[in-house]
């Protein structure tokens, strides 16, 4: 029964892919709006009062193996009054700047469609072990960038230079039963970071 369920699972999934692959055969395009900790350049105090926010388009290009991000608004929004970030006059520039994203963080729609233009710019790459099952274990991505932020113009650009994708594990026993948090009884996962991918750039 345990190999039936694998592998109506494996045929189900290899249907999906089948449905898809013509629409992902062309760049998707994705209005975003998100938040993260600040990057410790704009954090000298190791403030955890400040975050940034940004309004930005995203295009996906699984054929030409790209990814590009267009800022259209950014802001550092800060929880305490009396905190506020200032650049330096002229160009910012980070280099080598590297986070995480998780599709997680998404609406459930949005997420399974960024997450399968994802799989499916990978999967031109490098080949994904068999073991793994990317639609649901691959739920996140380490996005390696470099950012230009000219803070007299408020011109913020960013460059994506590589993505590194997360596997996803559920801790299990042997016979595969989930082991969840014995405080929490929520689920425990390992990570395990795949191959990095240098992307071209559009």
């Amino acid at each position: 029964m345990k190999s039936l369920n694998l592998t109506l699972r494996t045929y189900a999934f290899l249907l999906l892919v089948g449905t898809i692959s013509p629409i992902l055969a062309q760049e998707a395009t994705f209005q975003m709006q998100l938040a993260m900790d600040l990057p410790a350049e704009f954090n000298k105090d190791r403030s955890s009062s400040c975050s940034l926010e940004f309004q930005e388009e995203w295009i996906i290009d699984p054929a030409r193996s790209s990814i590009s991000k267009t800022v259209d608004a950014f802001e550092f929004p800060c929880r305490d009054d009396a905190e506020r970030v200032t650049l330096p006059d002229g160009a910012n520039r980070l280099k080598n700047l590297s986070f995480e994203f998780s599709f997680l963080d998404l609406p459930e729609k949005m997420a399974k469609e960024i997450q399968m233009e994802i799989i499916a710019l990978i999967s031109k790459r490098i080949s994904i072990p068999e073991a793994y099952d990317p639609s649901e274990q691959l739920l996140s991505v380490h996005f390696h960038e470099d950012w230009t932020i000219e803070s007299g113009h408020r011109v913020f650009t960013k460059r994506v230079r590589a993505i590194t994708p997360v596997i996803w594990q559920r801790r299990q026993t042997a016979d595969g039963e989930p082991l969840p948090d014995p405080d929490t009884g929520y689920p425990v996962f390992y990570k395990l970071k795949l191959e990095r991918i240098d992307l071209r750039q559009p």
